[in-house]
């Protein structure tokens, strides 16, 4: 009984202690807000799609919108790609025309800086979650502080030492909800879903890759359409979920220039 009524007060404790401002990341998208989607602190989300269908796009532009000091890490593509995606994003700019300015390296890393500073990146092209760990303890060692947003861009790409893919990732999810707690940050995993999958409009649940729906509070499936990304929360702890992905809403959305916003 005695631990019993430890664990209460600890836990009466932990709930006094709850900001409300900071238990979830500040989303830039009114549309998610509105579906009662959130990526939560101390908590692992995902948003998986198809191969081209948006997911680095969407995960951009949360970690330069939100503001909050991010960890980014991109193994799927590279630094220079990356650097283009995010100067397009900023300037409203299309990526060919970003991509001819990016000699002038002054213009380029001052316009990184005017909105870009919170990002830190990541851009091994095929770590192990022991990597992952190095560098969230760099993070810690430089900044101070533990990151408020860590994005993993994709799961794929993290390698494991279980053996085969679906065991990998098994593990990286069990590894990345502990890192969750422990650095009480937002882990927004991007994953693939099965190409053979029919979506109605968004992919279902069951089309995840590895079938590792158990641990993410939050699971967004996304499938692009003309002018547009479409987009379904099929897991969703905090609120609404369609898990055959049918009840969807969407956003605009133009991959030349890096745009993705709430429909006007």
């Amino acid at each position: 009984m005695e631990q019993l009524s430890c664990l209460m007060r600890k836990l009466e404790r932990v709930v006094r202690q709850i900001d409300r401002n900071t238990a979830v990341v500040p989303l830039p998208f009114a549309s998610w807000i509105e579906n009662n989607v959130s990526l939560r602190r101390g908590e692992v989300s995902m948003i998986a799609g198809p191969p081209g269908a948006g997911k680095s796009t969407l995960a951009l532009a949360i970690a330069l919108r939100s503001q909050v000091p991010t960890l980014y890490a991109s193994c799927d593509s590279h630094e220079s790609t990356m650097a283009l995606r995010l100067i397009s994003m900023i300037g409203d700019l299309p990526q060919l025309e970003v991509e001819q300015h990016m000699q002038n390296q002054q213009w380029a890393s001052e316009m990184i800086s005017s909105q870009g500073k919170h990002i830190s990146w990541m851009m091994d092209s095929n770590p192990a979650i022991a990597d992952l760990e190095d560098q969230i303890e760099l993070y810690r060692l430089l900044k101070g502080s533990d990151p408020q947003l860590v994005i993993l861009d994709n799961a794929v790409d993290f390698t494991h030492d279980t053996g085969d893919e679906f065991s990998s990732l098994r593990s990286l999810m069990r590894e990345i909800k502990w890192w969750s707690r422990d650095t009480g940050a937002a882990f927004l995993v991007l994953h693939h879903t099965s190409e053979a999958a029919e979506s109605n409009p968004c992919p279902p649940r069951s089309a995840l890759h590895g079938k590792i729906a158990q641990i993410p509070s939050m699971i967004m499936t996304i499938a692009p359409a003309p002018h547009y990304m479409m987009m379904c929360a099929v897991k969703n702890r905090y609120g609404p979920a369609d898990p055959s992905g049918r009840k969807a809403f969407y956003m605009e959305y133009d991959p030349a220039r890096m745009l993705i916003r709430d429909p006007k």
